[in-house]
């Protein structure tokens, strides 16, 4: 052989050498993950997680094994707060609720009595006037189907305010005044009665509820 001719196979042997090195390279790189961002670089190798979770079970297990008597008992005192906080909390809460239903029904109970006494108010004198007419139109001949026509009409707004639970103030002589559903329009000497006592009604009032619509207009005593 010639000195060539080593020199080629030499060269030759050294290009395997490089391609086996190569190969074995690629081959390691192939078995590792790796993280690269949008620019190839590379972040980190991805490691598998599932080996570090089952140890820290087992350590947990061997922790809570590791638990003496006081200290189950602390931490069983512990979750008992919590326990007992989470409740007194989900109570506070339902009595918001519950405080919460009770002023809206409150609320929607005298917006609906607001409205009824705007309403019903303006009919009170209208049945003053009928009253008036009821008392001053004949009995008997032609005239008393015109009071049977009052009397009709009378009846039936009387029917509206009891189905609205509009209730009528009367007073009557010998009755002590009383100012919260009594209007006093007039004071006279009387020899049956003492002071301060109704001697006569002038004009019914309305009590809606607990609500005066309208005090009783009266005579009292002086």
């Amino acid at each position: 052989m010639t000195v060539t001719d080593k020199n080629i196979s030499n060269k030759q042997d050294t290009m395997k050498d490089s391609n086996q090195t190569t190969d074995t390279n690629w081959s390691d790189n192939s078995d590792k993950k790796e993280n690269t961002d949008e620019n190839g670089n590379v972040i980190e190798n991805v490691t598998d997680a599932p080996d570090n979770e089952e140890d820290n079970k087992k350590d947990d297990a061997v922790a809570v094994e590791d638990l003496t008597v006081e200290q189950w008992l602390e931490k069983l005192s512990v979750a008992e707060t919590l326990a007992a906080d989470r409740l007194d909390g989900q109570q506070r809460a339902l009595a918001d609720f519950q405080n919460f239903k009770r002023r809206k029904a409150q609320e929607m109970q005298l917006a609906h009595q607001n409205a009824a006494a705007e309403l019903l108010s303006q009919f009170f004198t209208i049945v003053d006037d009928l009253q008036l007419a009821l008392e001053s139109l004949p009995t008997a001949g032609d005239g008393a189907k015109w009071s049977e026509g009052f009397n009709m009409i009378h009846r039936k707004i009387l029917s509206v305010f009891e189905k609205e639970k509009v209730v009528t103030i009367t007073a009557k002589p010998g009755e002590p005044f009383d100012p919260h559903i009594h209007e006093a329009i007039m004071q006279e000497a009387h020899d049956d009665y003492a002071s301060d006592v109704i001697v006569a009604m002038v004009r019914p009032g309305y009590l809606l509820g607990e609500r005066v619509l309208r005090p009783a207009q009266v005579r009292v005593a002086e």
